[in-house]
């Protein structure tokens, strides 16, 4: 045995857990799409599917999972002692099953089909850990317990779906509680219910499958073949996946003795093969690859979609709980950035600028001050366009495409709050709804590392987790590190507010086309940056800011057609202008 194949070895015994079968409650059909380990070929090539398992705490998720797996990994069905004291789900757990490739699929060059199974706990408290399992999913499947409906992490977890995996599955569990003489009628009008709602989203048309995945007694588990069929359907081809430098999402880091430190996660990007160099980015160190292995398998080269160890050597794994693998100086760290957004339409609140919010980008969440600024009137299309903008920018994020640049040399207004879709706006432009593009200026209290286009999710997660309201505010995606302190980065930013002043016309100079004006400028104010400015009279004449008069902070205003003769029926003078926020352009006011 080479010294990297008993590494392997090793690495298999610790990163597996137990071999053979989940145990499984009745006989197993003749028919059964549930591959047992060892049935296909250990050289066989293998297309894999990411598929999250979400739903709210206690639906059932585990209990489908493990109905469905028969291939465990390092952190599969609830091993940590606390999850089976409580008999929840405190962390990441990751299993597989097999079919034969489908037919509908034959032509791809692969032997079988494998869905890796991402099963995501579902407490309100442990939403951080949720939202990094979805980042890796290409399916999601919605687990709802049928005699309790959709829950408030149901609707969560429908967010964190939307923006992240490209097809859904809904699973009604616990029909075997439901009454025989009734359990169709129950199921239907869910069914009904969850259609409702789901017709506001991307999922609108998603099959939903109902199923008893741990019913009571010896009684086998119902709907599950069922459900396995159904995934099998859903895959077309490999999916979708980014291009790029390698990537490398870690969930679990754990030493062998003697031979190295194994790194368990999902390959986001790109690829790796034995003996490449990778980086871990937040600990700025590089590792020489040693052995890799897929689901007890040797492997040689790794590349998007799939699940895999990596063993390196000399890497603290203490450093490690979570985090990124990348190719070297690909993943920069960064306290600021520019990210396109959207508001979640199931956040009930108002999402401010200045406001603090929860920002999850992967593993991490950090603490952010978000402001928010959106592309000027003018640029603006109707109400169609900007729900169609806003559907294409979901599947944009759900199809892991990188993020469009981001254009410093345009203007962008400052927005008080994040708008919803369409929905009616107190903006600063007087806009009396927005339907154009948003972005958010955020600032980490700590710095972060991540890749610079990558998917966030903005929350409120210091709300009471028992709250009976969505945390999720916003979703987007990473456009540009930027840095505020830096002047010559800041200036580059060119965000405006309209401000906007008011005066009065005190008299007529004989002319009929100067006015001297009052209370629009403050006493003591330095008139000279507003020298030439275009003002309008009440009764829509336009002028010119000419000079100061007096001492006592009366301006001298022009104009040119002159007043007219209904100027006194409203005396009023105004003063509208930008007012940049950032950089040397803070103080110049510009029209």
């Amino acid at each position: 045995m080479t010294p990297d194949s008993a590494v392997s070895s090793s690495a298999t015994a610790a990163a597996q857990g137990p071999r053979g079968t989940i145990p499984r409650r009745g006989p197993r059909s003749p028919r059964s799409l549930l591959a047992s380990p060892g049935v296909m070929a250990e050289g066989s090539r293998c297309l894999n599917v990411n598929v999250g398992v979400l739903g709210h705490v206690d639906s059932g998720k585990t209990s489908l999972v493990a109905s469905l797996s028969s291939i465990l990994s390092t952190a599969a069905l609830d091993k940590n002692p606390q999850s089976q004291a409580r008999g929840i789900t405190l962390d990441l757990g990751f299993s597989a099953f097999k079919v034969p490739l489908p037919q509908h699929v034959s032509h791809l060059p692969f032997d079988n089909l494998q869905f890796t199974l991402v099963d995501c706990p579902g407490h309100a408290s442990l939403i951080r850990t949720i939202i990094g399992g979805a980042n890796i999913m290409d399916i999601m499947i919605l687990v709802v317990d049928i005699t309790k409906g959709i829950q408030v992490q149901t609707a969560e977890c429908l967010v964190i779906g939307e923006v992240t995996a490209q097809q859904m599955l809904v699973v009604l569990n616990k029909i075997d509680l439901l009454p025989a003489e009734t359990r169709d009628r129950a199921i239907n009008k869910l069914k009904k219910r969850l259609a409702k709602t789901l017709k506001l989203t991307k999922f609108w048309d998603c099959k939903m499958i109902p199923v008893a995945a741990k019913p009571g007694g010896n009684n086998p588990a119902v709907g599950v073949e069922e459900l396995a069929s159904e995934l099998t359907a859903m895959v077309q081809g490999p999916p979708v996946r980014r291009s790029g430098p390698f990537l490398f999402a870690i969930d679990h880091c754990f030493p062998i003795k003697g031979h190295g430190t194994i790194l368990t996660g999902t390959v986001l990007q790109g690829e790796l093969s034995v003996n490449n160099v990778l980086e871990i980015p937040h600990l700025k160190e590089k590792r020489k690859v040693k052995s890799m292995q897929m689901f007890k398998q040797n492997a040689l080269k790794i590349q998007g979609g799939d699940r895999a160890g990596v063993c390196v050597t000399n890497l603290d794994p203490a450093k490690i709980e979570r985090g990124l693998a990348a190719a070297p100086g690909t993943v920069p760290t960064f306290q600021g950035a520019i990210a396109w957004v959207d508001k979640i339409r199931f956040y009930s609140g108002s999402v401010k600028s200045k406001s603090k919010f929860h920002v999850t980008v992967g593993h991490s969440t950090v603490m952010a001050t978000v402001r928010f600024f959106s592309t000027v009137a003018g640029a603006m299309g109707s109400e169609e366009e900007a729900v169609n903008a806003l559907l294409q920018r979901l599947s944009h994020l759900s199809l892991k495409k990188p993020s469009d640049k981001f254009c410093f040399e345009n203007e962008y207004l400052h927005e008080e709050v994040l708008h919803g879709p369409c929905e009616e706006a107190a903006s600063s432009s007087g806009q009396p709804k927005y339907f154009g593009q948003q972005w958010a200026l955020l600032q980490f209290d700590v710095p972060l590392t991540a890749p610079k286009d990558a998917v966030l999710i903005g929350a409120r997660l210091d709300t009471d987790v028992q709250c009976a309201s969505c945390r999720l505010a916003f979703y987007g995606q990473l456009v540009a590190p930027i840095d505020l302190s830096n002047p010559d980065e800041a200036a580059k930013l060119k965000v405006f507010k309209w401000k906007e002043k008011t005066g009065v016309i005190d008299r007529v100079q004989p002319d009929g086309k100067t006015a001297i004006c009052r209370n629009l400028l403050k006493k003591g104010t330095d008139l000279r940056a507003f020298m030439g400015l275009k003002v309008v009279a009440g009764n829509g004449s336009p002028g010119v800011l000419e000079s100061t008069f007096g001492t006592t902070g009366k301006v001298k205003v022009f104009f040119q057609a002159g007043l007219g003769r209904n100027w006194q029926e409203d005396k009023t003078v105004k003063l509208v202008f930008k007012r940049f926020q950032f950089g040397a352009d803070k103080k110049r006011i510009v029209q």
